[in-house]
């Protein structure tokens, strides 16, 4: 018996993937209830007026859905193979549509030893990059188990996989046990390739002797650690060396507590690089210092990463300091599943609602639009705010002359239906 079939579906800017009623039934069930009906309208309008992915992307509004405790309905949307940017909470319905035969495996899908022998040579090697950026350990013990039984071609491609993902040239600390597997290879080539990457990390194998090197370059001292000698502007000299290493080594290697090189680093002379070290840190009095130091300097445009797990006081400031951002759309990425949440008392805050009437009449004076859809501030609003508040926006721009039934008005409605 047919289990159904996935539907092509032309829309404005691509082509979307649905459901049909047969598979649809099939489909696992995603923990949470599917979409009513005016919702699931509302969504399709949705499909029809957003880019599937990429700038002013769908997800945006899977995730206001989901904050809301809604997925999408299968009949409307399913993830297609190159999008990687859905929650999560859709992959059940990725793995089983591949698992059964609907789909092919891709790299969308979880590579296991169970279904290493379904997958397409090089859709299995994307999935193996994916696993490895996921979970290096599940990636080590799929070349144990799997791998070694591998034709020489296929062990060689893997290894060529393990590398540090286009960031820079050259490989990751954690990824030296993975090349290390490989000097055991019984195909003298291959043993080569493993000893060649693992030459070309000049020692530096491990995050400690990464912030080893940052140390030579970083001083402490008088309550303040800043470079001994600050790199030209625009370069960025130890990028690779921060992206090897983690917050703590690189304060053990100073001689500094983790909390003291959270206080005394030069947030600005240390830049972008230093706080990739700082949001990906997972002490949560570490981040909530740098946080409040950054609040303290006025700055709006904060990494939502910085504030995970921190006082709720603290994450409230954060919230408020993106208001005042440029890139409007941080007020949506913030919040995360507290999406959708701002009443029109707090809406007013908002840089993007001090914008969104001058950008009604504009369009309806000059035909002139929003240049990205992510910096239409009808957009931004209608995933931010809550209920009362899109109603109150929606009725003012049919006020200021734009019809009911404007398109930029779909991200406001979605938001009413759900």
């Amino acid at each position: 018996m047919s289990i159904g079939q996935l539907r092509k579906i032309k829309r404005r800017h691509a082509v979307t993937r649905a459901a049909d009623a047969q598979l649809a039934s099939h489909l696992p069930e995603l923990g949470l209830p599917c979409m009513n009906d005016g919702a699931r309208m509302a969504f399709r309008a949705i499909l029809d007026y957003e880019t599937p992915f990429g700038n002013g992307s769908l997800r945006d509004f899977l995730m206001l859905a989901e904050a809301r405790g809604f997925c999408a309905h299968p009949m409307d949307w399913i993830p297609a193979p190159d999008d990687a940017q859905y929650s999560p909470l859709y992959q059940p319905w990725v793995d089983w549509m591949s698992d059964n035969g609907v789909t092919e495996f891709h790299a969308g899908n979880r590579l296991t030893k169970d279904n290493w022998a379904r997958w397409k040579p090089k859709a299995r090697l994307a999935a193996f990059k994916r696993r490895m950026r996921e979970d290096v350990q599940a990636a080590h013990d799929l070349l144990a188990t799997v791998g070694t039984t591998q034709p020489a071609t296929t062990r060689l491609a893997l290894l060529n996989e393990i590398n540090a993902f286009a960031a820079f040239s050259g490989n990751y600390p954690y990824q030296v046990p993975l090349l290390k597997h490989f000097l055991a290879d019984r195909s003298a080539k291959i043993r080569a390739v493993a000893e060649t990457k693992l030459r070309a990390m000049n020692g530096l194998e491990t995050e400690a002797a990464h912030a080893a090197v940052l140390a030579t370059q970083i001083t402490a001292s008088g309550g303040a650690v800043t470079y001994a000698t600050p790199p030209a502007a625009h370069t960025q000299p130890f990028f690779k060396n921060f992206a090897c290493t983690t917050f703590d080594l690189l304060a053990k290697a100073l001689g500094l507590s983790p909390q003291q090189l959270a206080r005394q680093s030069d947030l600005k002379a240390l830049g972008s690089d230093f706080m990739l070290l700082v949001v990906l840190t997972g002490d949560v009095e570490t981040r909530s210092i740098v946080a409040s130091r950054l609040l303290e300097m006025g700055e709006t445009d904060l990494a939502s990463g910085l504030f995970d797990g921190v006082a709720r006081p603290l994450w409230e400031q954060g919230l408020r300091a993106t208001f005042k951002s440029h890139f409007w759309f941080s007020v949506a990425e913030f919040p995360g599943l507290e999406a959708g949440t701002l009443t029109p008392t707090r809406m007013r805050e908002l840089a993007c609602y001090e914008h969104w009437e001058t950008s009604v009449t504009n369009e309806l004076e000059c035909g002139k639009l929003p240049v990205n859809g992510q910096y239409d501030p009808l957009r931004v609003l209608g995933l931010v705010v809550d209920k009362d508040a899109a109603q109150a926006i929606i009725d003012l721009a049919v006020a200021l002359g734009m019809k009911e039934t404007h398109p930029r008005l779909t991200m406001l409605k979605f938001n009413l239906a759900l």
